[in-house]
């Protein structure tokens, strides 16, 4: 059951909102060790629950220590496509629901510019696409210093569709940060020199 977790009261109320019964094979191993701050490396195929395993530890992060001042984002999120952000995006608003965390989601496919009064405001968790949020960090709209966790969603992919060098430089300016992520179909591959 989530109860074995520690998890607040208003994230376990929404898990059971969600219809959640018990945690996936994902979640049993990476929740206890995201949440004492661990770094996760995990191989995890799309359908298996794993956004939940990243999403659960990161509130209760927010939750536990809860921000002092308005400002960016404390945790970011990473994934290949926009659809993927999204949806990821939801699952973050869903799970948060009753808490006062905030989900801001940046990707390319819109206009440049739009996204400003998710970078103006103070949001918590942003999930976005690697190209757009370089854009944003380039032109100075976006501080990666305040991000204490850093999640690489479907790594392979994101190196599969040429963004080695522009994940590369996401992950040196947030190199301030205290937890990293990093799921992936596979756990082969160049890619884990990289990022691991």
């Amino acid at each position: 059951m989530f109860e074995q977790f520690d998890l607040d009261s208003e994230l376990l109320a929404n898990v059971k909102e969600l219809g959640y019964k018990k945690p996936t094979s994902i979640q049993e191993l990476v929740i206890p060790k995201a949440m004492i701050g661990k770094d996760i490396l995990a191989s995890a195929p799309t359908g298996t629950g794993k956004t939940a395993a990243f999403l659960l530890p990161i509130a209760q992060h927010l939750l536990d220590y809860p921000r002092t001042k308005p400002g960016f984002p404390r945790v970011l999120i990473l994934t290949p496509t926009r659809e993927l952000a999204i949806q990821i995006g939801e699952d973050s608003e869903n799970l948060t629901k009753l808490t006062k965390i905030k989900t801001g989601v940046v990707t390319g496919g819109v206009n440049y510019g739009s996204h400003s009064d998710i970078l103006n405001s103070t949001t918590d968790i942003l999930v976005a696409t690697p190209g757009r949020l370089l854009e944003y960090i380039e032109n100075e709209q976006f501080d990666a210093r305040e991000i204490e966790i850093l999640v690489l969603d479907e790594a392979d992919r994101m190196l599969d569709m040429g963004f080695r060098e522009t994940i590369n430089r996401i992950v040196a300016e947030a190199r301030w940060r205290k937890q990293t992520m990093l799921f992936s179909a596979t756990l082969e591959g160049a890619w884990c020199d990289s990022f691991c």
